[in-house]
């Protein structure tokens, strides 16, 4: 049996959940796979049910907090699972998850994904990097999600000789082979969207760089369209901002399902991507950009996120905070027109190297299923 263990679990869907339903519809053809999560809210009681043929085990919760769901249950639930498994693949960061690998022996397989350095809660991330030290440790090898996120993480310095990288991937065919939209099917505030737009698409949340775009949206050329996708903490701010802005920005102020997403992407002209801080790790929007050969502008952190979309590669990459660096970006993509070519290919075939799950897949099979793989 292969147990992942991670915060949440689909249908909650972030970057990592994205990356735990991926690994596990691949590796369920190799062996039974379980999956150990928490409830994202409130609840009494563990649930367990079967999604796309993986045992999905929900512990119950005690609410979240710190961005953390808690949960007694899912020590419990841990140490038992654990002795029927035999791989443990924790995600990291996932402070329940540190903690508890306390109760898993040493004589098992143990595998971490790290996607993040834990960046804001300052005094969690003393406490927790004991932890994540000790579950390094008992760990066969380490999946970093770039080489950047070595030099990056305080903890993955000290495990070099056991990490091996394996980006973020997708299933192109989810991406490419879809049926068209049906306008009839749209919500209303897709339908009146114009022509070679800009957009930006994802959590309007501290870290995203909201601010330095619409200043960068300010000052840009007022013949380029923007539309800002999402929900988030952030929402009464931007819009407010963008009532008062005399620019061309459709602000669609709600959770887009995938297949919006999907419609979004295609009808733009590229996506930008001004995250300022290094709780941005990776940017998997990048990739969902790619897919379909848009280029993207995103920033200078010391994450994987300028790995993913090179600059003068795949998009182009400015300083973060930089709204004046930025709107000369979006202007010279949106007006060179042998640029935005150049880049747009450039994309498509980064991605096909690197980020398409059927590479990613390969990698991860040697380095369960081969005993004689190298980092």
């Amino acid at each position: 049996m292969i147990l992942q263990v991670n915060k949440m679990y689909y249908p909650d869907i972030g970057g990592v959940e994205t990356v735990v339903k991926q690994y596990s519809e691949y590796l369920k053809q190799f062996d039974e796979v379980v999956i150990l999560c928490i409830h994202r809210n409130f609840r009494l009681r563990t649930t367990v049910e079967k999604i796309n043929g993986i045992t999905v085990y929900r512990c119950a919760s005690c609410g979240t907090y710190m961005s953390m769901p808690i949960s007694l249950a899912f020590f419990w639930y841990l140490f038992r699972l654990s002795k029927r498994a035999d791989i443990i693949h924790f995600h990291e960061p996932f402070p329940l998850g540190s903690i508890g690998s306390l109760l898993i022996t040493k004589s098992k397989r143990i595998f971490v994904t790290w996607h993040s350095d834990i960046v804001r809660q300052k005094i969690l991330k003393k406490f927790i990097e004991f932890f994540q030290r000790k579950l390094c440790e008992k760990a066969e090898k380490v999946i970093a999600t770039s080489e950047r996120m070595i030099e990056f993480s305080s903890i993955l310095k000290k495990f070099r000789e056991k990490v091996v990288i394996i980006p973020l991937s997708l299933n192109k065919e989810d991406y490419i082979n879809i049926n068209s939209f049906a306008e009839t099917n749209l919500n209303s505030d897709l339908l009146n969207l114009p022509a070679n737009y800009v957009l930006f698409l994802g959590r309007l949340s501290y870290y995203k760089g909201l601010d330095v775009l619409l200043d960068a949206i300010s000052i840009v050329n007022e013949n380029i369209p923007f539309v800002i996708a999402g929900d988030g903490e952030l929402a009464g701010s931007v819009n407010e901002k963008i009532k008062k802005s005399n620019k061309k920005i459709y602000f669609i102020n709600r959770h887009v399902s995938e297949e919006e997403k999907k419609y979004l992407i295609m009808h733009s002209k590229f996506l930008v991507f001004p995250s300022i801080l290094p709780s941005e790790a990776f940017g998997i929007i990048q990739l969902e950009a790619m897919v379909y050969g848009k280029p993207v502008i995103n920033t200078n952190l010391p994450t994987g996120v300028p790995w993913v979309s090179l600059n003068d590669v795949s998009g182009l990459t400015v300083e973060p905070s930089d709204a004046f660096q930025l709107a000369r970006a979006i202007e010279k993509l949106y007006f060179d027109e042998e640029l935005y070519k150049r880049l747009s290919k450039g994309a498509l075939d980064r991605f096909n190297k690197y980020f398409d799950s059927k590479v990613t897949n390969e990698l991860l099979y040697s380095i369960y299923f081969k005993t004689n793989c190298s980092s």
